[in-house]
Parts: C-alpha cells; sequence; structure tokens
C-alpha cells in the first residue's frame, strides 16, 4: 500500500485515496471495523472468532445491504400500471368471492403505497447505498491485507527451511 504523504494527502489514482481521507493508519481502520462489527453482528463476540471471520461476517452483512439497496433503486422497473392492468384482470374474474377480492384490493393497495413511499425515499436509499458500499469497499481492503500477510509470512517460512 502507497504510504499517505506527510500533508495527509495521497498519491493521484490511489484507489484507497477516500479511506486514507478518513483513517490515518490501516490499524485505525481495522479497529473502527471490528468495533463496527460488534454492533453489525454482536453475536461474533459471543464466540470465540478471529478478526479475520469478523471481518469477513461484516462484508457479508455490508454486501446483502448494497444488494438491498440496489433492488430499491430499480423501483422504476415495477409499473403501476402494469399491476393495476393485472389486478382489474383478476378482480373481473367471475371464480372469485367478495372477501377475495377485498383481500386483493388491500394487497395492490399496500403495494402502491410501498411503490409511493420508495420513490418518496429514493434520495435516502441512495445515500445509504453509497456508505455502505464504501464501508464494503474498506472491508474487502483489509481482508486483502490480511491475505497479503499470511502470504508473506508462509512465503518467509518457505524460504527459511
Amino acid at each position: 500500500m502507497e504510504e499517505v504523504l506527510n500533508n495527509q494527502q495521497v498519491r493521484p489514482g490511489d484507489a484507497t485515496q477516500f479511506m486514507h481521507a478518513i483513517f490515518s493508519s490501516d490499524d485505525e481502520m481495522m479497529t473502527f471495523y471490528l468495533t463496527f462489527s460488534r454492533f453489525v453482528n454482536p453475536d461474533s463476540y459471543l464466540v470465540q472468532c478471529t478478526d479475520r471471520k469478523r471481518l469477513e461476517d461484516l462484508a457479508n452483512v455490508l454486501r446483502s445491504n448494497v444488494v438491498a439497496f440496489n433492488a430499491i433503486h430499480s423501483y422504476k422497473s415495477i409499473s403501476v400500471k402494469e399491476v393495476i392492468k393485472g389486478f382489474g384482470m383478476y378482480m373481473m374474474s367471475i371464480h372469485i368471492s367478495n372477501a377475495n377480492r377485498q383481500q386483493g384490493a388491500d394487497a395492490v393497495g399496500s403495494l402502491i403505497n410501498c411503490v409511493i413511499d420508495t420513490t418518496k425515499n429514493s434520495w435516502q436509499f441512495r445515500k445509504m447505498s453509497r456508505a455502505n458500499y464504501m464501508h464494503l469497499e474498506n472491508v474487502r481492503y483489509l481482508l486483502n491485507r490480511l491475505n497479503t500477510e499470511i502470504d508473506e509470512k508462509e512465503d518467509g517460512k518457505a524460504i527459511n527451511l
């Protein structure tokens, strides 16, 4: 990893530029994400786990969050018009009881409310998605660093033999 310059800036093009703006060292970042892991997944602290395992678990949670937020971003693909058309066809069927029609109307109403609420808050979902993605990238960076350190230790052992 390229070292941070004395004035706390990184060389242009450094992939970890955002990380260096927030954290002064890899150790500081590691401490932050292990603490963050404790909040996100407190169960991992009830059993004996390695730091790597805790970071992997945190990465899985963050990855799942990113996937969920990406699904919310696709709300534009939900066509309310098509939902209403399909629902209209369902409601016109003579084989459906009035009770089932009422349940169907409630379900479609809830779906439309969900779509409307999602579109109203889409800016917040984008913001949360970006934050999750940045955390995920930082955790991936730490896991890569741990892998590199393990590989270097194994290479050192092989040379000493």
